[in-house]
């Protein structure tokens, strides 16, 4: 598989998870907090908003794996949503305790980084040939 290939594919995969995955945030949270024993935040805005956000990172996912190269900016976007994303999560774990399916999402998160980053590598050196 080409480098380029593997990114796209990357991109498509990690967009079609934060759709998903915000898409049941925002329909079913209340189903999701009772099966993992989380208390409701007090507005339902405290869910609507990150669900929707993690919606339309993926939608920027999308866009990445359309047109890798011309997009890096728009990935270097995502790699700071990510980071910032699993670094407040990470810093509440320790400091105050957040449920374990936030350090599974914030960890998912990670690996998105670190291929982020990669992905932002090869592609500067690719416009660079250009």
């Amino acid at each position: 598989m080409k480098t380029r290939d593997f990114f796209k594919l990357f991109f498509i995969v990690v967009g079609v998870y934060d759709v998903l995955l915000g898409g049941a945030f925002a329909v079913f949270y209340k189903n999701i907090y009772a099966y993992l024993n989380i208390a409701l935040p007090n507005h339902p805005g405290y869910i609507f908003v990150p669900a929707l956000f993690i919606i339309a990172g993926g939608i920027g996912e999308f866009l990445i794996a359309k047109d890798p190269l011309r997009n890096v900016d728009l990935a270097i976007m995502r790699l700071l949503m990510k980071l910032s994303f699993a670094l407040a999560v990470f810093y509440s774990y320790f400091k105050f305790g957040v449920p374990p399916i936030f350090m599974l999402i914030s960890t998912a998160s990670v690996i998105g980084v670190v291929v982020n980053i990669m992905f932002i590598r090869w592609a500067n050196a690719e416009n660079a040939k250009a």
